[in-house]
This record gives C-alpha cells, sequence and structure tokens, in this order.
C-alpha cells in the first residue's frame, strides 16, 4: 500500500471538520422558548417572541404554546396580561384556544423590563383554580443602526459550499489530484 489512502483519510480528518464548523457558525441564531410550570404545576407554558430581541416601535409576535408532558395541551382557557411595573399595558381576556399553541401582537412603547403574566383558567373546557407563570421580557431601543449589515448568503448557502467542498475533495483523490510531486 503506497499510503495514499492514509494521506486522503487524514485530509478528510482535518478537512471535514473545519468545513462542518464554518457551516455551524454561519447558521442564524435563533432563541429557544422559555418554559416554566404554572403556579400550580397543571401545566407547562412555553414562551418566545417574534422577534427574538424586541425593540420599541415595532410589533412584536408573544408565542405562547401550553404544554403537557412535553406536548401541546389542546383546548386551554387562558388570559395574558403584559406589565410594566403595576401598570398593565397590553392583554386578552380571558379566551379560549383549541390549538393549545397562541401568537398574540404586541407593540412596546417603552424601552424597559415588562413582565408577561400568562393565566390558564380551564383545560379541556374544564375550569380550574387560575394558575399563572410569569416571563420577563427585555425590549431594547429602535435607534436606527446606521451600519447594520445584512447577511449577502443564507444558511442554505452554507449547506450548498460544503458540500461543493467535500465533492472536490473526494473527486480529487478519486482522481488522484491530491498526491504529492
Amino acid at each position: 500500500m503506497n499510503g495514499t489512502n492514509f494521506g486522503l483519510t487524514g485530509r478528510l480528518c482535518i478537512y471535514l471538520p473545519a468545513i462542518a464548523l464554518v457551516a455551524l457558525i454561519t447558521f442564524p441564531a435563533y432563541a429557544d422558548p422559555t418554559v416554566k410550570p404554572t403556579s400550580g404545576g397543571t401545566l407547562n407554558v412555553s414562551f418566545s417572541t417574534d422577534p427574538a430581541s424586541p425593540n420599541t416601535g415595532g410589533q412584536t409576535q408573544l408565542k405562547i404554546s401550553f404544554l403537557k408532558n412535553q406536548a401541546i395541551q389542546p383546548h386551554i382557557d387562558y388570559k395574558v396580561s403584559v406589565m410594566e411595573g403595576n401598570n398593565q399595558i397590553a392583554g386578552i381576556p380571558v379566551t379560549h384556544t383549541a390549538e393549545g399553541s397562541v401568537s398574540i401582537p404586541v407593540q412596546f412603547q417603552d424601552a424597559t423590563t415588562y413582565q408577561v403574566i400568562v393565566e390558564v383558567d380551564g383545560i379541556l373546557f374544564q375550569p380550574i383554580p387560575p394558575e399563572t407563570a410569569t416571563f420577563t421580557l427585555n425590549v431594547g431601543s429602535s435607534t436606527p443602526v446606521t451600519n447594520q449589515t445584512v447577511p449577502e448568503f443564507g444558511p442554505i448557502a452554507s449547506l450548498v459550499l460544503v458540500f461543493a467542498i467535500v465533492g472536490v475533495v473526494i473527486t480529487g483523490a478519486r482522481t488522484k489530484v491530491f498526491q504529492k510531486f
């Protein structure tokens, strides 16, 4: 054996992890939802926002899901209050979701910390004593950024790049392009 296969294997062991690392770094980051149990422990409440980092002036979606044993629990009676200190700045009265997940639009006026209080009042058409889950939400300023960078390529472009480089390495190894002279 002339060592060509070992050389290829050695190079692949170096290049493939490096390419995979570049691909992972270029993927956009998304905020994971925060999950908290209700005060009585009957359900877990998942909470996130869209955009992940809300700012003043723009519309923010409060994304709320009700979970039982890691699965979405349908048919929940709930209400939501958004508090700035002791003042309620937004909210919805007791309502029903058949799906177990809701998205509530809110527009924040001040760059400050808010409390989002989710109250569960019924499950599967059965009233329960109110249980709450409280989430803290930091809202930033919508001051325009003059040097804001917009990515030219998305995550799919990164994957295409990875597969192209792997293809070149494999094709080069088969045609013996990488042999030492």
